[in-house]
């Protein structure tokens, strides 16, 4: 190997943060405004950035449209994001929510039905067990701190036990669990078996609560859509932090900590850096090989 290529593969930076969703990139523009000097460079395994946002050009009914395929939606109660949105100089309109509503839930050959309302039609049974429970929800939300949840009153026995756990004691009906189980994967993106009790509490109650996760009513977390799709956000951010300092392609393979830097590395490089961000979900950071040595 020439000496030319081995230089090549290994890297100095001050930071490295591992993925190009909205997070890592809105982290490494908050450290480059904080010190233009740093050297911040952001490792994205996808050919893209964007994350767990994704907009496509599809045909629609007057030639092409921008159509969002993951995270959609934003509200007037998030206001960072808002923000952001306003900074870029995109736009966003209000969620349309008039006619019918198709809703499918209980498996692939289960009736698919409509409804105009705000919310699907429950028989009164499953109304009660509704109105119960998310009595108990909002409840617990309000005693939540969301600044540091393990400063709530039982954290620790609410982090012992997942979403499912707590629906699985207090849910009556077959119909409400399902109804439930199909709003965590379209919030959360995961099963309510996977997802930690108080983390979801937290979540909830930075929205203002549990049906504000849900409604698109004002000030609700799908009020709006962004005009031309979600994804400009992190693509205009990245243009913002510079081409050079966005790696797409690039998986992290393996991080190596001591007690003075980290090493990062992929499968064509190995960047020595003095501090690292890791803001890929959880199922996908937990594939990368970590190491960190333990102080004496």
């Amino acid at each position: 190997m020439g000496e030319d290529q081995q230089c090549d593969m290994c890297e100095l930076c001050d930071v490295v943060v591992v993925g190009g969703g909205l997070s890592g990139l809105c982290a490494a523009r908050r450290l480059k405004e904080r010190n233009e000097k740093l050297r911040v460079l952001v490792l994205e395994a996808k050919g893209r950035v964007g994350g767990r946002t994704l907009t496509q050009s599809l045909p629609a009914s007057n030639g092409l449209d921008s159509w969002d395929m993951g995270g959609q939606w934003v509200g007037s109660s998030q206001t960072h994001v808002m923000d952001l949105i306003q900074e870029l100089g995109l736009e966003v309109y209000p969620q349309f929510t008039d006619g019918k509503k198709v809703h499918h839930t209980g498996g692939v050959n289960a009736k698919i039905t409509t409804y105009t309302s705000s919310i699907p039609s429950l028989s009164p049974l499953v109304l009660l067990d509704f109105m119960h429970f998310m009595f108990r929800m909002e409840r617990l939300c309000k005693s939540v701190c969301v600044e540091n949840p393990m400063k709530t009153p039982d954290a620790l026995q609410l982090d012992s036990m997942t979403l499912q756990s707590y629906m699985d004691k207090h849910i009556w009906t077959t119909q409400l669990m399902e109804e439930l189980e199909l709003c965590t994967r379209s919030v959360f993106g995961m099963e309510p078996s996977q997802l930690s009790f108080l983390y979801f509490l937290m979540y909830s109650a930075a929205a203002g609560g549990v049906m504000k996760l849900l409604e698109t009513t004002p000030g609700s977390a799908q009020e709006f859509k962004v005009k031309g799709g979600t994804q400009q956000l992190s693509e205009r951010v990245a243009e913002q932090l510079g081409k050079e300092n966005v790696r797409l392609g690039s998986a992290v393979t393996a991080i190596w900590q001591n007690e003075e830097s980290v090493e990062v590395k992929t499968a064509t490089s190995t960047i020595t850096c003095r501090a690292i961000i890791v803001t890929c979900p959880p199922h996908m950071a937990v594939t990368q090989n970590t190491r960190q040595s333990l102080s004496r």
